[in-house]
């Protein structure tokens, strides 16, 4: 996406494909409330309270692993359509020093004629680069700070993300989304916190992203 992107909209597009995770947030979240809502019609049980055993069925130990099947297909599709596409232009001129396919494969991608000029890439080729490596104090020196930058903004983002989504229940009982988990079945618990954070995606994450 951003080696075929023009400089002017590339930013826009890396991040439309980054927000496509709401979008999948808010499918796995419609998902389990209809895997969930199916198991619950056909398999009634009682609340824990009432029966500690009983409030689990043997059948809810489905629900998990066909939740986790769904999600498997977009990640299977994306793998076999990865498969089908062509490396970059850049990798196959400047690494695989075919300019022919290179040429061929933006003409695919971008729909005009493009010919292989083989003398900007033998240019390219011969102009100098970076001769330091990743663990030198050159790379250090140039890119320490922005990648210092980079990794600690992820770092602490990704600690109130996923934390937040691991404890997401005992919040939703707090705040009065949930009843308290021993008035509810297995099945149905898994059921309220479906719908609970679809309704969170809905309204935040998709539009936040």
């Amino acid at each position: 996406m951003s080696d075929y992107a023009n400089k002017m909209t590339r930013g826009a597009f890396v991040a439309a494909v980054f927000a496509m995770q709401g979008f999948g947030i808010l499918a796995g979240g419609m998902v389990a409330i209809i895997v969930s809502a199916a198991f619950k019609a056909g398999y009634p049980a009682s609340a824990y309270v009432k029966d500690a055993l009983g409030s689990t069925v043997s059948e809810a130990d489905y629900v998990w692993p066909i939740i986790l099947m769904f999600g498997a297909i977009p990640a299977a599709l994306t793998y076999y359509w990865r498969m089908k596409m062509p490396e970059t232009a850049r990798y196959t001129a400047l690494v695989s020093k075919n300019t022919k396919q290179a040429a061929n494969d933006m003409s695919k991608v971008l729909q005009v004629e493009l010919e292989a000029e083989q003398e900007k890439v033998e240019n390219l080729s011969r102009e100098p680069c970076n001769d330091f490596g990743l663990f030198t104090k050159q790379f250090l020196h140039r890119h320490g700070l922005h990648l210092l930058g980079t990794t600690s903004t992820w770092f602490l983002l990704d600690i109130a993300f996923y934390s937040h989504n691991l404890f997401q229940k005992e919040i939703f009982t707090d705040i009065g989304w949930l009843p308290q988990p021993e008035t509810m079945n297995a099945i149905d618990e898994v059921f309220r916190i479906a719908r609970a954070q679809t309704l969170i995606a809905l309204c935040s994450t998709v539009p936040g992203y």
